[in-house]
């Protein structure tokens, strides 16, 4: 028997480890068996999980159970990921404070050794939550991406890019972060909107013409100017191109270009041209042929530039040349402007665009096969909305920067002799007196030796004298690998072939292309095959008024303290219940407290059951040639259930599963079935009904296993016994089938109207405070007895579930005095008030509840009535407002209704 209350905390430790032990998540190649893959986006180690991670984790973890009870091999492959710049900037932050040292103090071998320390500490931490989670992980079997295995499989990856020639070092203009002091990829990019300054500057004509207005967000940059460009089409400029204009405060003369990249309608028309440091600018600047000159270096501090501003930081110098050009009556105006600003992804400080030469990957080869698989329908999108950008992204994907200035990842597998690179290598001292190849050279002459460790010799002359080349490659670099890495690539492992290539790929749509875009480009270059054929995009986690979570707004809702709270089922399911492909969550606690309720539910309602098994000995098989309604039709909502959940599943859909199996087993087998056989426990029936439940119990539990492992699994333990299961586990065990012969559709028809009627007469208790113990008299009718056939079959049925005394069923009743009224179908319902309420008290009630429902309109609709509500509200809160409006005005004639009944 179960306990009397359920008690997650000590269910889920114990079930954690006995899975763990019995090693019930472990897969091997098993050539009879169908695989199903994912490999699980390995989270960084830089801390704790949070709510993203819970619901991307648990719906991988829906996938995996459901088709493990699908009789496939299905294999979740675990593992971490080394971070980059995220733990590096953690690390950096934990030695401030603790030990007020920088990285620079311990030195690049000593900082990389407390990495790993670090992920020792921080990987086992991550593991206990995966484990508390119930994720159905092996974790006796982890894999890390800078561990060996896949270090090898980064320097094969790099080694033949390199020898193919879309690997290449070269300068250009990258974006640079000088908080993090590294370069970053375009889409390690965020573009915030920031509420700026557009200033309009003055550059005077070379020939002392007063030349032409400029209009610029960034005037700290003009001293890099190459050229003044206008649109060939803007009739206000075309005496203007080819001559010269000064630029102000630098005295330096530059020309007037046309070029079409320039916006007519933005600012006077007419740009500053900066090489250095804008996307664009650089553009233009190789069509025109213009020099690129930097003025701001990698810390953010001003260099080829006038003396006064010399050494000051990027902002500063905005201030002071603002206010020299003022000063010079070179400031036209300043007016307010929005722009959209770029930050680092990680720090969120802003970006440099900035010249510098780096380790590039071509991508156009790259993505070409990527384009086809996914225009083809090879490689599907759910939802699949995402096809279309996923596409457009790749077909406008410019070179990918793979280079970044810090200590931590893998380091890039190439090194130089110093005697045949001298002049293309920069070394330095540091703090421990050590000499460090700090900056690489190609243009200078550096010469690259691709190799995964320190070569014997320079095959150029011979010597030994080899220093290797100092930045890592980019977090993402590996993690492309990461389908195949995982399974031994580049050795042709069993695992390889077996399991590669995976199945599904579930990971949120912000990594997209981060991640998700890279990782099939690299599948397809080295072994023709996608990594994965299906991939499940989910939304993102926000508060429930649609914020995305964090810190600084005090917004977040931990993961882990929900589940010490309220279960680790109670937050997976809320998370379920809620994972509508497409959309992000707006989440709150209220959720996790109706899915515990759930949980306590299917308890509650398993134990009552178990308790009625008194005399009755296992197993018992599901009876057939069912005669009663609540059977036939039980078991036709049941089947159909299943069928639906499963569907969910196959179909990415998880959302529907969840409220499939909710509905079902809260409402049609707790709220109905079970209230309706109670009745018939005491009698020589019992041990049918009793089959019906625990058999139809037991199924849905299996059904429901995979998104609420922890109580499924210790109340199927109560059960077995009574449907002769002989699998200690759940997981073990097969899903439920959907039986065709147990559809009824006849038996739901009348089922439906005895819920109609039912539910009608609840409402109207509900209405009127009825107390819910009170037995009442009701009056059906109808226009003929046809209609009132199935109500006088199942009269006791209605009159059991809706606590009636009296029930009169008749055509053409009349409707008694003071008689609340309701209709479904084509069935009136009576429900006589005397002696239930107090009509006074009742009236004045209703009448408040009246006056409230006008002024709600009212309120409604003035709100919807002004033009600037409209025009400016955000389109969700005009829509809540027009929710709200039609909830009042039903409000309004339900009360209404309710007054005229009493009368």
């Amino acid at each position: 028997m179960l306990p009397k209350a359920y008690e997650p905390q000590e269910v889920e430790k114990k079930l954690a480890e006995k899975w763990q032990n019995a090693k019930l998540f472990a897969a091997k190649a098993d050539k009879t068996k169908k695989p199903f893959v994912i490999v699980i986006p390995p989270p960084n180690i830089t801390g704790a999980l949070h709510m993203g991670h819970a619901l991307n984790d648990t719906l991988q973890d829906v996938l995996i159970r459901s088709h493990r009870m699908f009789s496939e091999e299905a294999f979740w492959v675990p593992g971490t990921d080394h971070g980059g710049i995220a733990t590096q900037n953690v690390i950096e932050k934990k030695l401030a404070k603790e030990e007020h040292k920088s990285r620079h103090d311990l030195g690049r071998e000593k900082f990389i050794e407390t990495v790993w320390d670090w992920y020792n500490e921080c990987g086992n931490a991550i593991f206990n939550q995966f484990r508390k989670m119930g994720w159905s992980l092996d974790l006796s079997d982890i894999r890390f991406t800078m561990d060996e295995k896949r270090a090898k499989a980064v320097y094969e990856c790099f080694r033949q890019w390199w020898e193919k020639k879309y690997i290449y070092r070269g300068k250009r203009l990258i974006n640079w972060c000088v908080r993090c002091s590294t370069a970053l990829s375009d889409i390690e990019v965020e573009h915030e909107q920031h509420a700026g300054k557009l200033w309009h500057l003055r550059y005077k004509g070379e020939d002392g013409s007063d030349g032409i207005v400029i209009a610029t967000t960034r005037p700290e940059t003009i001293y890099a100017d190459a050229a003044i460009a206008v649109n060939p089409k803007d009739e206000r400029y075309k005496n203007m191109v080819g001559k010269k204009v000064i630029i102000p405060l630098a005295n330096r003369a530059i020309p007037i270009i046309a070029d079409e990249a320039v916006e007519l309608e933005f600012g006077t028309g007419a740009l500053k041209i900066t090489p250095a440091h804008d996307a664009t600018d650089y553009e233009v600047g190789q069509r025109h042929n213009l020099p690129a000159v930097s003025v701001i270096n990698d810390k953010g501090k001003m260099i080829n530039c006038p003396e006064k501003y010399l050494g000051m930081d990027r902002d500063l110098c905005r201030k002071e040349t603002v206010k020299d050009l003022d000063a010079a009556g070179l400031l036209v105006k300043e007016e307010k402007y929005n722009n959209a600003v770029s930050t680092c992804y990680r720090c969120h400080n802003v970006i440099e665009p900035f010249m510098s030469e780096q380790w590039f990957v071509k991508m156009d080869e790259l993505a070409k096969p990527a384009i086809a698989a996914a225009e083809s329908g090879e490689l599907q999108f759910h939802p699949e909305s995402w096809k279309t950008p996923f596409v457009n992204w790749l077909k406008n994907l410019q070179d990918w920067c793979i280079s970044r200035q810090i200590w931590w990842g893998h380091r890039i597998p190439v090194w130089y002799c110093r005697h045949c690179s001298e002049k293309g290598l920069t070394f330095a001292t540091d703090k421990q007196g050590r000499e460090q190849l700090t900056k690489v050279s190609f243009e200078d002459g550096a010469k690259p030796i691709v190799s995964f460790g320190k070569p014997e010799k320079c095959p150029i002359c011979g010597g030994h004298d080899l220093v290797q080349d100092p930045d890592v490659l980019d977090t993402w670099f590996s993690s492309s690998l990461w389908p195949l890495s995982v399974f031994g690539w580049p050795e042709q492992t069993e695992d390889l072939k077996y399991f590669y290539p995976t199945s599904t790929l579930v990971t949120g749509y912000e990594i997209l292309y981060l991640w998700v875009a890279r990782m099939v480009m690299s599948g397809l270059a080295f072994t023709g095959k996608l990594p994965f054929k299906d991939v499940f995009l989910n939304g993102i986690v926000r508060d429930k008024t649609g914020k995305k979570m964090s810190k600084s707004l005090g917004n977040v809702i931990d993961p882990l303290d929900m589940t010490a709270k309220y279960g680790t089922d109670a937050v997976r399911f809320s998370l379920l219940m809620q994972a509508i492909p497409g959309k992000d969550i707006p989440y709150a606690e209220e959720s996790i407290t109706g899915a515990r309720n759930f949980c306590n539910k299917i308890y509650n309602a398993s134990r009552f059951i178990l308790m009625n098994m008194e005399g009755i000995n296992g197993p018992l098989t599901m009876p057939e040639n069912l005669t009663e309604l609540a059977d036939k039709w039980i078991v036709d909502r049941y089947t159909n259930a299943v069928k639906t959940a499963r569907e969910g599943v196959e179909k990415y859909n998880l959302a529907q599963t969840a409220n499939a199996l909710y509905h079902f087993l809260w409402g049609d087998f707790c709220d109905w079935y079970v209230e309706l056989a109670k009745q018939r426990f005491q009698t020589d029936e019992k041990e049918k009904v009793m089959a019906l439940c625990v058999n139809i119990l037991y199924g849905t539990l299996k059904a429901l296993h995979p998104l609420i492992p922890f109580v499924t699994e210790e109340i199927a333990a109560s059960l077995r016994p009574y449907v002769g299961a002989k699998e200690e586990f759940l997981l073990q065990q097969s899903y439920p089938e959907f039986n065709p012969a147990w559809c009824d559709k006849e038996a739901v028809r009348k089922m439906e109207i005895i819920q109609g009627v039912t539910k009608e007469i609840r409402t109207i208790r509900s209405q009127f405070n009825v107390p819910p113990g009170l037995k009442i008299s009701a009056v059906l009718t109808a226009k003929n007895e046809e209609e009132l056939a199935v109500v006088k079959e199942f009269a006791g049925y209605i009159k059991l579930m809706a606590k009636i005394e009296n029930l009169t069923i008749a055509v053409n009743a009349d409707k008694p005095k003071q008689t609340a009224t309701a209709v479904f179908e084509n069935i009136t319902v009576y429900v006589p008030l005397t002696g239930l309420i107090d009509f006074e008290k009742e009236r004045k009630r209703l009448e408040k509840d009246l006056a409230a429902a006008k002024a709600n309109i009212a309120s409604r609709e003035a709100r919807l009535a002004q033009e600037n509500f409209i025009k400016n509200a955000p389109a969700q809160q005009i829509q809540k407002t027009k929710d709200e409006l039609a909830a009042a005005k039903l409000a309004l004639a339900q009360v209404t209704a309710s007054l005229e009944d009493l009368n």
